[in-house]
């Protein structure tokens, strides 16, 4: 793994890997703002027995989920976009 990755910051100019890194950057919080998008929407819903959105009532406890679903909705996004850019490189 590690003179993999010599070979490749040697065959990479250092543009290119901070261009990389930019974009995988800037992907992530494209992602972030989707899931933020979708929360948000939720967050201005409530349940009949005035339990906030995305929770589970155990007891007297009270499970909010919200912050995980807008990770997963980022997770989904990321990993959307990158089978995306998968499936087209192996087609041409």
């Amino acid at each position: 793994m590690r003179s993999e990755l010599k070979l490749l910051l040697r065959n990479t100019t250092l543009t290119a890997l901070a261009f990389v890194i930019a974009l995988g950057w800037s992907l992530y919080q494209v992602a972030v703002g989707v899931g933020s998008l979708i929360t948000l929407g939720l967050r201005n819903t409530s349940s009949e027995d005035g339990n906030p959105p995305v929770s589970v009532v155990w007891g007297e406890h009270v499970f909010y989920f919200q912050p995980l679903l807008g990770d997963l909705i980022t997770l989904a996004v990321v990993l959307a976009v990158v089978l995306a850019v998968q499936r087209r490189s192996r087609a041409s």
